[in-house]
């Protein structure tokens, strides 16, 4: 398991970033985190992670 970057919680290892989800809206607001999810989701689908 990972941890989070901002509060050390567990992420699991399968997720694209390294913070959780709640640290995530808190930094950048539900769009933009939405966005970054998405966009490292397809970043990772296309070999490019």
């Amino acid at each position: 398991m990972k941890k989070c970057i901002y509060c050390k919680k567990e992420v699991s290892d399968e997720s694209v970033v390294d913070f959780c989800e709640s640290c995530g809206l808190k930094v950048w607001g539900d769009r933009m985190f939405n966005a970054i999810i998405q966009n490292m989701k397809d970043a990772k689908s296309r070999g490019d992670f």
